[in-house]
Order: C-alpha cells, then sequence, then structure tokens
C-alpha cells in the first residue's frame, strides 16, 4: 500500500482505495497530500449553517397558532384561544365601554343600537363599531389589552380603506378603518373608525352615540348592499318601531 492512500473496508470485506484530495499553495505551488477521515454513515449529521447564514425554520405541526400576521408576542396554544372563547363576554366589552368613555369616542352599529333600544327590539351583533379621531392608537389600545389578558399574541389589527360600495358621496360616513381581529376568526372584534365632524350625537349611561335617526338613516342605504342587506333590514324595522311608539316618526 502506497503512502497517502488509505483505504476502509467495503460490504464484502474488500479494501477499497480512496486517492486524497489536491490543495494548491498559491505561493509555492506545492501539492499537499490531505488526509480522509472515514465517518461511518449512521454517524452523519447535517451539516451545520456558517454564522452568518439566516437559518428559516420551518413552521410548528405541534399544538400552536400561527398567522401570517406579524407576531408582536408569544404565539397562544389552543388552550389559550379555547379559554379566551369561552371568556371573550367578560373580557372584550367592558373594555371597549371604558374606553370610549375615557377617550369621549362615539359608539354606533349593532351594539350601540341595542344600548339604545329596549331589549324587546335587541338583536345580536358580535363587533364593536366605534368613531374616534385617534382611531389608530384607540385600535392598537384594545389589542394590547386582549394580549396582556390572555398572555400571549391573541390579537392584532388590520388597517384598511372603507371600499364607498353606495356610489354615493356621504360626508358622515368614515373613509378608514381599522380593525381588531383575534385568533378566534377573521371577523374583526372591534372596528375603529375617523369620527366624522358633523356627525348627530347622543348620551345615553356616560356613553356617547350615533343618534338613532342617523342610525335608521344609514340602515337604509344598506338595503341596497347585498353584504350587508339582512342585518340593515332588522335595523330599519326595530329602529322604526321604536321610534314610532316614542312618536318620534
Amino acid at each position: 500500500m502506497d503512502i497517502g492512500e488509505e483505504t476502509e473496508v467495503g460490504p464484502q470485506g474488500e479494501y477499497n482505495m480512496k486517492k486524497q484530495p489536491v490543495m494548491q499553495v498559491k505561493d509555492k505551488q506545492l501539492q499537499l497530500n490531505l488526509p480522509v477521515i472515514w465517518v461511518p454513515t449512521s454517524w452523519l449529521k447535517q451539516e451545520q449553517p456558517a454564522p452568518s447564514t439566516r437559518v428559516v425554520h420551518p413552521i410548528s405541526t405541534g399544538p400552536l397558532l400561527r398567522t401570517t400576521e406579524q407576531n408582536d408576542g408569544p404565539r397562544c396554544s389552543l388552550e389559550q384561544v379555547e379559554k379566551y372563547r369561552e371568556n371573550q363576554e367578560r373580557i372584550l366589552p367592558p373594555e371597549v365601554i371604558r374606553s370610549v368613555r375615557k377617550h369621549k369616542d362615539v359608539m354606533h352599529g349593532g351594539r350601540s343600537v341595542n344600548m339604545l333600544l329596549p331589549k324587546k327590539y335587541f338583536r345580536h351583533s358580535k363587533d364593536f363599531d366605534v368613531y374616534s379621531k385617534t382611531p389608530k392608537p384607540r385600535a392598537k389600545e384594545i389589542e394590547d389589552y386582549i394580549d396582556k389578558r390572555c398572555g400571549c399574541d391573541m390579537a392584532y389589527v388590520n388597517s384598511m380603506a372603507v371600499p364607498n360600495v353606495s356610489g354615493t358621496e356621504d360626508e358622515l360616513m368614515s373613509a378608514d378603518i381599522h380593525r381588531v381581529v383575534t385568533r378566534l376568526s377573521s371577523d374583526a372584534e372591534v372596528d375603529y373608525m375617523t369620527l366624522p365632524p358633523k356627525l348627530p350625537t347622543t348620551y345615553h349611561r356616560g356613553i356617547k352615540h350615533e343618534e338613532l335617526t342617523e342610525a335608521l338613516r344609514k340602515a337604509k342605504k344598506g338595503l341596497i348592499q347585498p353584504m350587508r342587506m339582512a342585518k340593515a333590514s332588522k335595523d330599519v324595522n326595530r329602529i322604526t318601531a321604536y321610534l314610532k311608539s316614542r312618536g318620534k316618526l
């Protein structure tokens, strides 16, 4: 056997010859024979990336939820999501109402109408609709509150422009919206919109609301919009019935 060569035992016990790699030395143009270290395949491990290489980890398939939104806290486990689902009505509504009262914001939409009408006119409405002079910071505050109560990144904020599907200009309609969304679904928990300057308002139990006559006007406009038609029809009927009972229509 020649010096500079190395053997390894094959499956049948024969010897296989391995030639040594050759490295060129630039200044002397010398050839150096470097030994080849044989490692059994069962010991092979994945080659570690260089320190400067960005490591991309695969998405976990364990009992953790992940979304495409940018996270700003620990991911939520399925148990945390389920716990929030069970306690949502005890966590969110009191904080939204407290925030509306503190910042002198204006409630509108289904929840607002429910608070202004007697219980017999109740219509189920999940989300809160709020007008604010500073809608983006208010939405961020609610997001942070939910995350703090849940101990994980349960909520995030989506900001978008409101499409004008009616085709007519309306100075009492906001042009932007900041949606507080949770991991429960893609539906918003709270919608914050810019407060229109001439919006008719009224106070009810220390909270500012959009006037029922204005809510009725907007509900009637919603009758021609396919996505809002069902809710708008219920709101038109219940607000009209209440105002007629009070002699205001």
